[in-house]
């Protein structure tokens, strides 16, 4: 499907998802009062601590890069965040915003494959910590609720088992072999397959640090807390009863589920899903829908000061690596 379809489809599933939860759901004079009474300071707040973690989703970024001894400035990686964040919520997958901050950095000195295969770790190890947290959420869910379905347990390790046991498995001998093997076939094959060949290489050098890989799993982890303490704060600005527990126990589940790029930046989605596991902790659905769209709101606000670094052409390729 052309890339533009896929965009127009994404839209047009935000907007059926949002007109059924708005018409089967949610009590509109309920939400309006809400929104009237809203209280700004903590909606400020919540802006200020999604823009804290978009600067800590580029530290852990260049974290990797510098690993591999390769030069990457704060404030190019934090540019080459915010464009690719800000892009990724319009293009038709998260692949297309990964491909940009790559596109973004690739220089002579900065192999494309390299920054490739860190781009590729980060989501790895991002998708374990956001694993982890989920099955912690489930387990502090299962004292507050006795609604919670048994099957959500054995997904949600499911995943967390594939997930760790396929980053494992891709620095094990058998990868290193396997890297070997293809590299071979690949160098005779063709520009594309040598380019595929280096990456799987550069990827595979990772696990010669260790030290990092950790911290970065450790950052990712704690990292999490991020969209916990913004459902708190967007709770406390629309007077919604929600205690920090309550959000803990909720919204890592709600944010693995959200993964899927299946609407406009989750919207119709990640609502749905608030309305469905929210009300598990005592919120009602229209509590639950504000709670959800006024997060998802201030996620693509973090992302608007890209839009001068993309008005003035910070999207274009290097010209180093243009051709």
């Amino acid at each position: 499907m052309h890339k533009t379809a896929k965009t127009w489809l994404r839209g047009a599933v935000s907007a059926g998802l949002l007109t059924i939860l708005l018409i089967f759901f949610v009590d509109l004079g309920q939400a309006w009062r809400a929104l009237l009474g809203c209280r700004w300071q903590y909606l400020l707040l919540l802006l200020a601590w999604s823009t804290a973690d978009r600067f800590l989703m580029a530290y852990k970024w260049r974290l990797l890069v510098l690993a591999r001894g390769l030069p990457l400035g704060w404030a190019e990686a934090l540019k080459a965040y915010y464009l690719a964040s800000f892009a990724g919520c319009f293009l038709p997958t998260t692949l297309g915003a990964d491909a940009l901050r790559v596109g973004l950095v690739a220089q002579p000195q900065r192999p494309s494959e390299v920054m490739a295969a860190s781009v590729l770790l980060e989501r790895a190890l991002g998708f374990v910590a956001a694993a982890l947290a989920a099955v912690i959420g489930l387990v502090l869910l299962t004292g507050l609720t006795t609604r919670l379905p048994r099957e959500f347990f054995v997904w949600s390790l499911a995943i967390l088992a594939g997930a760790a046991g396929a980053v494992i498995i891709s620095f094990s001998a058998l990868a290193g072999r396997l890297h070997q093997r293809l590299e071979q076939h690949m160098l005779e094959r063709g520009r594309l397959l040598a380019w595929l060949s280096r990456f799987i290489k550069a990827y595979h050098e990772y696990r010669r640090h260790r030290g990092v890989l950790a911290w970065f799993l450790l950052l990712s982890f704690l990292e999490q807390a991020a969209p916990i303490v913004g459902n708190w704060l967007a709770a406390q600005a629309l007077n919604i009863p929600l205690s920090l527990i309550q959000a803990a126990a909720v919204t890592p589940v709600v944010f693995l589920l959200a993964r899927l790029p299946v609407s406009f930046s989750s919207f119709g989605v990640l609502e749905g899903l608030y309305v469905a596991l929210f009300s598990l902790v005592g919120l009602d659905f229209t509590q639950a829908f504000l709670l959800g769209l006024v997060t998802n709101l201030a996620a693509l606000a973090s992302a608007l000061p890209a839009v001068p670094w993309y008005l003035t052409g910070g999207c274009a390729a290097p010209p180093e690596v243009q051709k």
